[in-house]
């Protein structure tokens, strides 16, 4: 419990400055609430719905679809050369700690897929942010574990990867974060 409240306070932190370094419109911020109160489930009473039988129920597809269309809003590059601002980095890395946090198995497999093509087109940036918000590496390392093996692709890749980016994770990570992400590559990967 107390490791769950402390990456609480993180995430909540790291919402908060991102939001205030942020100019962002109406429609980024409702996008940043709605990912925060999914991450501390404080969005049930809005997806709280009442049963033939007078029971409350949570509309769980209802909050899996509004996530949903977060995800799908932010996965694609948002700069020249399919580049990702900091800014939509950080959140598709946030729905990497979502899915790791709550097991969220389609938004494990949508980022088995999704990120490995982002952290190559952004790698620098990427781990420049796992540096800055360590919280996010296991979760992220993970899913990129995860693309090796995803619907039985990639499987012979993942040596060749490891052995290119090593030196990439060492110049941007310090060693305890190296080791944890690493680490991640020689384990399954959460499904």
């Amino acid at each position: 419990m107390a490791k769950f409240m402390k990456h609480t306070i993180i995430i909540c932190l790291f919402l908060l400055a991102a939001c205030s370094n942020l100019k962002a419109s109406e429609s980024s911020a409702d996008e940043y609430t709605i990912l925060l109160s999914s991450l501390l489930g404080t969005d049930k009473e809005r997806f709280t719905f009442t049963d033939k039988n007078g029971n409350k129920q949570i509309d769980s597809l209802a909050r899996f679809k509004e996530l949903e269309k977060v995800y799908i809003n932010n996965i694609n590059p948002d700069l020249a050369n399919n580049k990702f601002s900091n800014k939509r980095l950080k959140i598709v890395m946030l729905y990497s700690f979502y899915s790791f946090v709550k097991k969220s198995a389609a938004f494990q497999e949508y980022l088995a897929a999704d990120l490995m093509p982002i952290y190559i087109r952004n790698s620098a940036d990427f781990l420049k942010v796992l540096n800055e918000l360590p919280f996010l590496i296991e979760a992220n390392c993970n899913r990129l574990n995860a693309y090796f093996g995803f619907e039985g692709k990639n499987t012979d890749k993942k040596p060749t990867f490891v052995k290119q980016h090593a030196n990439q994770f060492k110049k941007y990570l310090n060693t305890d974060q190296y080791e944890l992400c690493i680490r991640s590559f020689h384990e399954k990967p959460n499904k």
